[in-house]
């Protein structure tokens, strides 16, 4: 099955089970890209599955599963970074009690990660520049 094939039938799933407008479906296609549903190795294939796309999407759909799975981190993780409890942050989740502030909160720890990666994306290429240009003035 191509990739591109299981792309449209993610999109018939999400737009006519959930419901879902296309907008939102580029986000969560870009959340299973990044978990890897469509690579091309066998477990992805196998994990192309009705069932799967719903747990994907429940987890697309929790602000703290989501930002924990992005993140790689465990929800004592999560909590402790948010100045919650992990117990708090379990409880939270299971009552469906996810306030405005908890998602701010979580939205900015995920937009703090990507200007991370992005800074130490440039010190790299600030270095391979610095490297360069010593190598550069050492061959006169």
């Amino acid at each position: 099955m191509s990739n591109e094939k299981e792309i449209n039938e993610l999109k018939e799933w999400f737009l006519n089970e959930k419901k879902a407008d296309e907008s939102s479906f580029d986000d969560f296609l870009e959340y299973c890209l990044w978990r890897g549903l469509f690579n091309d190795s066998l477990m992805a294939k196998v994990a192309f599955t009705k069932a799967n796309c719903e747990k994907l999407y429940k987890e697309f759909q929790s602000p703290v599963k989501r930002t924990a799975k992005l993140l790689g981190l465990t929800y004592k993780e999560l909590a402790e970074q948010i100045g919650y409890t992990e117990n708090g942050l379990k409880n939270a989740v299971a009552k469906n009690q996810i306030t405005d502030q908890l998602k701010k909160t979580l939205e900015l720890l995920q937009e703090n990660k990507e200007l991370k990666n992005k800074l130490e994306i440039q010190n790299n290429k600030i270095n391979e520049l610095k490297n360069y240009f010593k190598s550069f003035f050492l061959d006169f």
